[in-house]
């Protein structure tokens, strides 16, 4: 797996952006990394409260303590009914006739540098983020997902998936 390339800068005003925090299958090098409907003003490395299951197709995310990894996609302000539209429609949130797969949550994201996971420190912008997440529904055990273990990064413990993302994350 080749290593993850962040692209973009931390936008300077954030009462001009939206910022999503996503941590599978919508992330670079995932499956889903090209159903964004519109370029992001950048990407980075971030991570969230909360506690992560997985199973071979794609996670879930609850409340919890653990540290999540994951990243911030900044967008425009303009573009934010367009981004949720779509990605309300992947993870099945707020689709008439449809019950919640995920439901779309505020969560604070911790931006992390590319080096070391040691937090971002870029005078004037902030580390932390309100950002829109989806939070899985329902109880994951019962759909069939494992509750994914944190493992010791040199920002403190960071858990992930997929499992392989491991890598990535160790490199950056």
């Amino acid at each position: 797996m080749n290593p993850i390339s962040y692209a973009g800068t931390i936008p300077e005003n954030p009462d001009e952006v939206v910022v999503y925090f996503v941590y599978g299958t919508l992330c670079r090098g995932q499956c889903r990394q090209h159903c964004w409907p519109i370029t992001p003003l950048g990407v980075h490395p971030a991570w969230v409260q909360g506690t992560l299951f997985g199973r071979a197709d794609y996670p879930a995310l609850r409340p919890g303590n653990q540290r999540v990894g994951g990243e911030c996609w900044f967008f425009s302000k303009p573009d934010a009914e367009r981004v949720t539209a779509v990605l309300d429609e992947i993870e099945v949130t707020n689709q008439p006739g449809h019950p919640n797969l995920y439901d779309r949550v505020e969560l604070q994201a911790n931006l992390v540098a590319p080096s070391h996971l040691k937090p971002v420190n870029q005078f004037g912008l902030p580390q932390t983020w309100v950002a829109s997440a989806y939070h899985y529904a329902t109880d994951p055990l019962r759909d069939g997902f494992d509750r994914l273990t944190e493992r010791e990064t040199g920002n403190g413990k960071i858990v992930v998936w997929p499992p392989e993302k491991w890598r990535s994350w160790r490199d950056l």
